[in-house]
Formats: structure tokens, sequence, C-alpha cells
């Protein structure tokens, strides 16, 4: 039995926050303990996803992965000042996606530009997708700005849609409008930051909008944004109710796998 977590963060204590960084956990996240937690939970593999407060230095997940370049991905922190040799030296180095965490990002309207759009392009050329982290309800503000460009998207934390049926509505059909151009798809993860929206409910949403096999799953391990720890294996027990045990079990490997490029 194999299983990918798509979603985890590894740093040390050490390593300086990014200039303008809005908080640096004292402690440190280390591979060692994230995967000390896999076996009881099926999991075999992982994605490194590049903290936010590093800003686009992505040595410490790079790092990660070439400690076991055939079990680990990396999701890369990057900006419009990458070229195309920036981009291919990360890939080399097990990224396979860009990362977008616009959360407390007043305007995402710059997310259309040229230059953000011919990153996409760059990333788009190596295979790569975006990865993206928005405020609650505010998917459909980002989603036009990809529009132009053919790149594939990830929506972390289930779109993070909020509470309001007018707002989760909105977020939907702003994923059926993307969809129809490139493959859209759904982090199943973190629900403690969904800000009591129902995971069961927003999982039946992204099942019905983008179908199971647009599906995987992550742990947001080590929790940074909250002080209370979370119980890993549970939250991989968690899956197996939003979608049913069958379902959990392609999600968790089949779907991940694919995304990047562990099959």
């Amino acid at each position: 039995m194999q299983g990918i977590d798509t979603h985890a963060h590894v740093f040390s204590a050490t390593a300086p926050a990014a200039a303008g960084a809005r908080y640096r956990p004292a402690y440190a996240a280390t591979l060692a303990d994230w995967r000390s937690r896999w076996a009881l939970a099926g999991i075999t593999h992982g994605v490194v996803v590049q903290p936010s407060f590093f800003g686009t230095d992505n040595s410490e997940a790079l790092a990660a992965v070439a400690a076991d370049p055939g079990r680990l991905r990396a999701v890369a922190v990057v900006d419009p000042g990458f070229d195309g040799a920036a981009l291919a030296a990360l890939h080399a180095g097990g990224a396979r996606a860009l990362r977008l965490n616009i959360k407390s990002v007043p305007d995402y309207s710059a997310f259309a530009s040229g230059d953000w759009l011919s990153l996409f392009a760059r990333a788009h050329a190596l295979g790569w997708h975006a990865e993206v982290y928005v405020d609650a309800g505010r998917l459909p503000e980002i989603a036009p700005a990809f529009e132009p460009s053919p790149i594939a998207v990830v929506f972390d934390h289930f779109g993070n849609p909020g509470t309001r049926a007018q707002a989760v509505d909105a977020t939907f059909a702003a994923v059926a409008r993307l969809a129809v151009s490139r493959p859209v798809r759904a982090k199943l993860s973190a629900p403690y930051r969904l800000g009591g929206a129902d995971p069961v409910a927003l999982a039946a949403r992204w099942l019905q909008a983008v179908g199971p096999e647009r599906l995987v799953w992550g742990s947001d391990w080590p929790w940074t944004a909250f002080e209370e720890q979370h119980d890993y294996g549970r939250l991989r027990e968690a899956l197996d109710r939003w979608v049913g045990a069958a379902r959990a079990r392609a999600i968790v490997w089949d779907n991940a796998a694919r995304l990047y490029g562990f099959a």
C-alpha cells in the first residue's frame, strides 16, 4: 500500500525569514519528524511545500528532497524574476509546481499581468502546475488570472470558500469556468483552516466539480498557524469519511503520483 502526503513544510530553526514575512515559527520542522509519522497513516512519499516565510529562497525545501529524491518532491515559491534556467534548476532539484500563497494579499490583479503570465508559461512548459491558497471566498478573484495561460491549477485547502452559501456557490462556479480550459484540482487538506465549513460538504462539491481523479490529500504538517497540534493519523483517516475509503485510496496514491511525477 502506498500513499502521498502532498502538503507539508520542512524547515530548520535557524534559517532566516524573508523580508516582510508575516511570521516565522521559532521551532524546527524536520524531515525526520515528518517521516516518522508516515507509517501509521499509510504514507510512503511526500511533497515538501515551500513555507511562505522563506520567500523565494527554496534551498531548505530542495535540501529535503535531495535526502530522498525517489520519494520526495517540492513545490517552490518563485516570482517573475525566475527565468527558464532558474526554473529548470528547481525542476532538476525535484520541484514540480509553483505556489502562490496570497492569503492576506489585498489585490490579486497583479497576477494577471504580463510578467506573471510569462512565468506561468515557463512553468507550464516544464509540466508544472500552480498551487494557490487564497483568503476565504476569494477564489473567484484569482481564477481569471490563469485563463490566458494553459497552466493547470491546484487550489490548496479545499479552495477555502468560506461558510456563506453564496461564496461557496461562487467558488465552484469559478472552478467550473476555469476547468473548461485546463485541469483544476484541489487539495483536501487543513480542515481546521476552513472557518467552520463542513469538509464533507466541500469534498462533495469538489467531487461534483472536477471528479475524484483530480483530488489529492495533504496533512499541512506541522500546522504552523496553530498552537494546538493535530493528530497526523486522524487527519489521514478523515479523508475516508470525506470521500469514502475506496476513493481515498486512489486520491492518496494514484492522483498524487501522476500529478507530482512519482508514477
